[in-house]
């Protein structure tokens, strides 16, 4: 009942990951139609006329005022913003004035930049969550990322032979994000985080083929096809890395991920070397 905004705060801050955006409140976001709602549906979105001021882009990150230790969330998306510069995100995070990130964990649920037509689905922790175990074609359908000379299997965010902040991360079915995704209308997108179960595990559906049980409102996981992506909680990462996380979606540009990854088939489209 009521706005679906009343269910989270606005951040209006300097953006934590270096984006040229600028993060309005809720006023400014209504007036200037960077958010609207008609029944059953969402937009959030950024200013795709003006300018950019000197911070950025003006645009929109929502983090919720419920927090959960463990969940099912699923979000049908029509459209995901795509582009060279553009880097959405549906995410998880726990962390307080006590517990700074990444201590209670960061789950990636959806997160793509630039031209990416692949999702990326990742988990970013502090030291002692290995995903070593977790295998390609036996536990999830999608596959690892890279990192600097092996598979991004480590979640910690400074593991060696990985990225800085990389974490574990793991892409999705070609078509789950980008302009085949929205040329297709969209898809539906289920995270499922059960550390009683000891797993977070992930899907994607594209419009038209989600399974029956989801469309009729009741959900049933298990009876669903290997997940595309899969990531084990237990002696190699203790559940208690995830903690108390609330949901955040996002829209900023370039960063400290678009950045660094503008020159692979951006320039020649943006006319520009860098983001």
């Amino acid at each position: 009942d009521g706005s679906f905004f009343d269910r989270f705060t606005f951040f209006s801050g300097d953006d934590p990951t270096h984006g040229k955006v600028e993060y309005v409140d809720e006023d400014v976001a209504r007036a200037e139609g960077l958010i609207r709602e008609r029944v059953g549906k969402v937009y959030i979105g950024a200013d795709l006329t003006s300018k950019t001021g000197r911070k950025g882009r003006k645009s929109v990150r929502i983090e919720s005022k419920a927090t959960w230790r463990e969940g099912l969330f699923i979000v049908a998306l029509e459209h995901v913003p795509t582009g060279c510069g553009a880097w959405p995100a549906m995410w998880l995070l726990g962390e307080n004035a006590e517990h700074p990130w990444p201590t209670w964990g960061e789950y990636d649920i959806i997160e793509g930049v630039h031209l990416n037509d692949r999702v990326s689905t990742s988990l970013h922790t502090g030291v002692g969550c290995n995903q070593q175990g977790a295998a390609e074609h036996t536990d999830f359908s999608g596959r690892w990322h890279m990192g600097i000379d092996r598979k991004s299997t480590n979640c910690d965010i400074g593991a060696p032979g990985q990225y800085g902040n990389q974490g574990c991360s793991q892409m999705g079915p070609k078509g789950s994000l980008g302009a085949s995704f929205n040329a297709n209308g969209g898809g539906t997108y289920a995270a499922e985080w059960d550390p009683k179960a000891g797993y977070i595990r992930t899907w994607f559906w594209p419009r038209g083929s989600e399974p029956s049980d989801v469309v009729r409102g009741a959900p049933d996981p298990g009876a669903w096809p290997e997940p595309y992506s899969f990531f084990r909680l237990g002696e190699m990462c203790p559940s208690d890395h995830f903690q108390n996380m609330r949901l955040v979606f996002d829209l900023t540009f370039c960063g400290d991920l678009g950045t660094p990854t503008f020159a692979n088939g951006c320039p020649a489209q943006a006319q520009r070397m860098t983001c």
